[in-house]
């Protein structure tokens, strides 16, 4: 049986690449929500290591699924009535998911607003995710004993707790992610998500381009992966160049330029969005950005983000305006790094969620047998207590059965609600075929288009384009003034790879060291 309490204590579950974070928010009072519990520990150590000390079992817990192909889109479409609304969401979604419908977990919400003339439009916040690695979160979650309310993706999460970091005004900010293998940019405006990006580079690449070899004074040096990231953590982006070794390897200024090409291509990445953000919002302009996620601790990185982008840059707290209880978090855990977890907390699994239909349905029942239970026995305790002073309050103890009989007839809608589920469940099988018929089997041309334009650099011009079944070939040009043409081409496979292509392949590469000659490539992207 549920404890009545726990009807207001959330659990948010952030699994990533490197790491598990996991909070326990109570959100009972009208004041401050209270953090309970909040651990981070190695995504080795496993899950049931991330809830120690929470009361997991019963919990309303909402998961985050993260995965390379997980999408936020938005849209307008003409208002409808809400039986058609769905299939006409999923028609138009089509073209906007990399993969087809039917292997994806999809959720949407939709908000009116006035078109020309007018005429009433629906704009549509639109998400989609893998059903491999929805169902994936879930097993782990189960495997743990939890069954969740919810399953939410990192931008809605981020949309929830970037409305209690205290940004003032109309201005829109950017609330940026910055995890190990990815990082996402979020653009909010009066408490709102009105952008979300995600580029394939983290903070691994920084750590990568440390490892890249040096010829110094001293010889050759190589450094290893672990060597790499100690150097990362314990120094960052130096403020200066310097010529004093670095734990007898490398100076400063070496260090600088070892980690150059992964800052400037994050740099790159993030004046793209906002750029794509201010044409597509009449001019306006983001103010400031908020760093979260386990890049924001890397030393430097919001100075240095705030130089080149000239705008304020600052570290997120997670907990801002929350009460801590004792010994609530991890020691030496940072506050922004849990983030995504706490805003799956705050959402309270309202909203957009990607748990599959027939889950959402069970869970429903699940915890609406709790309330019955909580309901009856607190009749159950009445009665027994009238019972002991019935000669004294008889007329009380009529009046309280009363009570006790008007609550179970309450309960009935839901009792009616958990007969009709198999139906539901029919019904929403019936659509699923259809829209499995309506589906195409051509690439999303428009999305290819989107992907090229963002990731094939200022350096080079495409010449040609062909789509050869589930291939991508693209041939281009290297402009005449780019000096070391091999490292040019080296960038563009590597901004390609990820996102909508699978894999990037060089087929054929005409260089020269003249650069009066034409330097052409041909590349072949799998989807």
């Amino acid at each position: 049986m549920m404890n009545m309490g726990q009807k207001s204590v959330f659990l948010g579950i952030d699994i990533g690449s490197s790491y598990i974070k996991a909070v326990e928010l109570d959100l009972s009072g009208a004041g401050e929500p209270v953090v309970r519990k909040a651990n981070i520990v190695p995504k080795s150590e496993g899950l049931g290591k991330a809830l120690a000390g929470m009361q997991a079992k019963g919990a309303r817990a909402v998961g985050i699924v993260d995965c390379p192909t997980s999408c936020l889109r938005y849209f307008t479409i003409p208002s409808m009535p809400d039986r058609e609304l769905g299939e006409a969401i999923k028609w138009e979604a089509k073209d906007k998911v990399s993969y087809p419908l039917d292997e994806a977990v999809i959720a949407y919400e939709t908000e009116e607003e006035a078109g020309e003339g007018g005429l009433k439009k629906l704009r549509v916040k639109f998400v989609a995710s893998p059903k491999k690695f929805v169902d994936a979160m879930m097993a782990l979650m189960a495997e743990a004993g939890i069954d969740p309310v919810a399953i939410t993706e990192p931008p809605l999460a981020i949309e929830n707790i970037a409305k209690r970091m205290g940004f003032e005004g109309d201005a829109a900010a950017a609330v940026i992610d910055i995890g190990a293998e990815s990082t996402g940019i979020n653009i909010v405006k009066k408490g709102s998500l009105k952008f979300h990006r995600k580029i394939g580079s983290g903070g691994v690449a920084i750590t990568k381009a440390i490892t890249s070899v040096l010829i110094t004074e001293h010889g050759r040096v190589e450094l290893g992966y672990e060597e790499a990231e100690g150097l990362k953590i314990k120094y960052g982006i130096p403020p200066l160049p310097g010529t004093d070794l670095l734990d007898g390897k490398i100076n400063s200024q070496q260090l600088i330029s070892l980690i150059r090409p992964a800052t400037e291509r994050l740099v790159q990445e993030i004046e793209r969005s906002f750029e794509y953000y201010s044409d597509g919002s009449l001019g306006d302009k983001v103010k400031s950005v908020v760093l979260v996620g386990g890049g924001a601790s890397m030393k430097g990185m919001a100075q240095f983000l705030q130089e080149t982008l000239d705008i304020p840059v600052s570290v997120g707290d997670a907990f801002k305006g929350m009460k801590l209880a004792n010994n609530a978090v991890t020691p030496g855990a940072e506050p922004h790094r849990f983030a995504a977890a706490v805003g799956a907390a705050l959402s309270e699994g309202k909203g957009i969620n990607l748990l599959p239909s027939e889950k959402r349905h069970k869970t429903a029942r699940t915890f609406g047998k709790a309330a019955m239970e909580s309901v009856v026995a607190a009749v159950v305790l009445m009665l027994a207590f009238s019972f002991i002073s019935m000669h004294l309050r008889l007329s009380s103890l009529e009046k309280r059965i009363k009570y006790g009989e008007k609550e179970l007839e309450a309960m009935r809608p839901q009792i009616q609600i958990a007969l009709n589920y198999e139906r539901l469940k029919q019904d929403i099988a019936k659509k699923k075929d259809f829209i499995n018929k309506m589906l195409g089997e051509e690439p999303p041309l428009k999305e290819v288009l989107k992907e090229l334009s963002n990731k094939i650099p200022k350096e080079a011009v495409l010449t040609g384009i062909r789509i050869n079944d589930k291939d991508l070939i693209i041939r281009g040009e290297i402009l005449g003034e780019v000096t070391n043409r091999e490292e040019a081409l080296s960038v563009i496979i590597a901004a390609l790879q990820g996102g909508l292509f699978r894999e990037t392949t060089l087929v054929n590469a005409r260089m020269s060291e003249d650069t009066k000659a034409k330097a052409e490539f041909e590349i072949k992207c799998e989807f």
